[in-house]
C-alpha cells in the first residue's frame, strides 16, 4: 500500500480520531493530544455549518448522507417509546460509522473513537491491528441493562423500564471491546469507575459561577419516567411546605404526580430561580450539564452515582429530607 499510494516515509505513528457530537471535555482533549499528522474525522451535512461536530483544528466532515438520515429519524422516533428510539439510534450510528471507517488513513496505527461508533468499526475490521481508545458517551450496555433491570426489580412492571434492550451479541460485543481498549477516556465518574486502572478521568467544563439568588424550593429535574426514578420523589414531594418544581415531561403519564402539589416549570433562562435543592436520583445520567449548571449557582444536589459527577460536588440520595430545603446553606 506504501508503493501503490507513492508514499516514501516508513510507517509512522498517526492516529485517526473517529468523532461524534462534541463534548467540550473532548474537544479539549483532542486539541491537546492531536498532532499535525494525525488525522480527524467527524460526521457532517455538505453545505452546513458543523454546528454538534465542530471540533478543534482540520476537521475532516464525511459521511453527510448518513448524517442526515440520522438526524430525520431522531427527530421522527423524538417522542417515541425508549425502544424505537435506541433501535433507531443504534441502526443510524452504525450507517455513519460505516460511511467514516472509509475515510480513515490507513496509515493509523492507533484510533480514538467514539463509542458509538465502536462496534462498528470492529465490525468492518477497522481495529485489527490497532490500538484504540474509547470516548464513553454513556454507560456501557451491559451496565445500562443492570441499572435498568435493578429500577425494575425495585418498582415493578412499568411501560418505560423495561422497553430497550440491546441483542445479547451487541452487548457482548462492545463488553469485549472495552476490555480490549488501550484506553477508556471519560469525565463521568460513574462510568470511569467501571473501568478501574485503564479511565482517563476528564474534569467537566463547568460553567461560570453565576450570581446565586437565595432559595429553598426544591426541584425534580425529570422527566417523569421509570429510570428517572421519580417515585422516589414523590414519596419525598408529599412532605414539603411548598410544590415541587417539575421539569421535562410526563412520560410515566399525566395523572403520575396527582395529589402532589407541583409547580410546572421549563428550562431557559432563569429556570434556576429560586431553587435550593435538586432531587436527581436517576439511574443513569449521560451528560448531567443541568447538574454542572446548577452546582455553579450554588444549589445542593441529592443523586446517585449515575450522575457522573465527582461525588464531591452531590450528596447521595437517601440522605435528602424534607427539612433540609429550609436548612441546607448556600455559598
Amino acid at each position: 500500500m506504501h508503493q501503490r499510494h507513492g508514499v516514501a516515509e516508513p510507517l509512522g505513528a498517526r492516529t485517526a480520531f473517529v468523532l461524534d457530537e462534541v463534548w467540550p471535555e473532548y474537544a479539549s482533549l483532542v486539541a491537546a493530544l492531536a498532532r499535525p499528522d494525525d488525522q480527524r474525522l467527524a460526521p457532517g451535512l455538505r453545505g452546513a455549518r458543523p454546528g454538534r461536530y465542530r471540533w478543534p483544528g482540520p476537521v475532516r466532515h464525511a459521511a453527510s448522507l448518513a448524517t442526515l438520515r440520522r438526524h430525520l429519524a431522531m427527530r421522527r422516533v423524538a417522542k417515541a417509546s425508549g425502544g424505537v428510539r435506541q433501535a433507531a439510534y443504534l441502526r443510524h450510528d452504525r450507517a455513519v460509522a460505516r460511511a467514516l471507517a472509509g475515510r480513515i488513513d490507513y496509515r493509523a496505527t492507533h484510533i480514538v473513537t467514539a463509542q458509538a461508533f465502536l462496534p462498528w468499526l470492529d465490525e468492518l475490521g477497522m481495529l485489527g491491528g490497532r490500538s484504540f481508545d474509547v470516548l464513553m458517551s454513556r454507560f456501557p450496555l451491559a451496565e445500562i441493562h443492570r441499572r435498568l433491570d435493578a429500577v425494575a426489580a425495585e418498582t415493578g412492571a412499568s411501560a418505560t423500564i423495561g422497553d430497550f434492550r440491546a441483542e445479547e451479541a451487541l452487548v457482548a460485543r462492545e463488553a469485549a471491546l472495552l476490555a480490549r481498549a488501550r484506553r477508556i477516556v471519560t469525565p463521568h465518574h460513574g462510568i470511569a469507575a467501571l473501568f478501574p486502572g485503564r479511565a482517563d478521568l476528564l474534569t467537566w467544563h463547568k460553567p461560570p459561577a453565576a450570581e446565586v439568588r437565595p432559595g429553598n424550593r426544591v426541584a425534580f429535574l425529570g422527566p417523569t419516567i421509570t429510570r428517572q426514578r421519580p417515585d422516589l420523589v414523590r414519596a419525598m414531594a408529599a412532605k414539603l411546605d411548598a410544590p415541587l418544581i417539575l421539569f421535562g415531561e410526563m412520560l410515566a403519564g399525566s395523572d403520575f404526580w396527582e395529589g402532589i402539589a407541583v409547580e410546572r416549570r421549563h428550562f431557559g433562562p432563569g429556570w434556576l430561580d429560586g431553587i435550593g435543592t435538586i432531587l436527581h436520583p436517576a439511574a443513569l445520567t449521560a451528560q448531567p450539564r443541568r447538574l454542572l449548571a446548577a452546582a455553579a449557582r450554588g444549589v445542593t444536589i441529592y443523586a446517585t452515582d449515575g450522575c457522573g459527577l465527582d461525588p464531591a460536588a452531590y450528596r447521595p440520595f437517601p440522605a435528602f429530607r424534607p427539612q433540609d430545603a429550609e436548612t441546607t446553606q448556600r455559598p
